[in-house]
């Protein structure tokens, strides 16, 4: 499927590249924890941390990228035998179920976030506070509805009116 509009190209390519920094963090941090620990005795303060806070943005930040992209795990076993738009109805309830996931995801996040700005909750080795850490959460995760949003704009746009189409999405 091509990508109608050019801005949403690129911002996929700016979250996938933010995860992708975040991974490189993530393994640059372990492997000089293990080097300086098992060489000089002397780990990387605050590592745990750091990788903490890069699994958080890899994982939020990688989540759009897949679902724009529709690189979710997609397993065909109807695909042969049923029409193309039975195909293109299963795809509009995927993109609303993922969306409906990913708002009551973001809505029970809502109360810890909360808690952790009205009690000053901290990271556990440098002392960070962690409200801002939900922040990017929730940033997260509008990236991935917007990502779901934009299939389902594309689902409904290429609605079973375009007989000339084939296959599935």
């Amino acid at each position: 499927m091509t990508d109608p509009e050019p801005h949403t190209g690129r911002t996929i390519r700016i979250l996938h590249w933010i995860a992708s920094l975040a991974l490189c963090v993530m393994m640059l941090v372990v492997v000089g924890d293990v080097i300086l620990r098992a060489v000089f005795n002397t780990p990387i303060q605050g590592a745990y941390d750091v990788v903490s806070i890069s699994l958080l943005v890899m994982t939020v930040f990688g989540i759009a990228p897949v679902v724009a992209s529709r690189r979710e795990i997609m397993i065909d076993l109807i695909d042969g035998f049923v029409s193309s738009a039975a195909i293109r109805l299963l795809a509009v309830v995927a993109a609303l179920t993922g969306s409906v996931v990913f708002v009551f995801l973001g809505w029970a996040m809502v109360t810890p976030v909360l808690d952790a700005w009205r009690w000053g909750e901290r990271s556990l080795e440098l002392g960070i506070p962690k409200w801002p850490l939900w922040v990017v959460a929730f940033l997260g995760l509008a990236g991935i509805l917007w990502a779901y949003l934009a299939q389902l704009r594309a689902d409904l746009r290429d609605a079973p009116d375009n007989p000339s189409e084939g296959g599935a999405p």
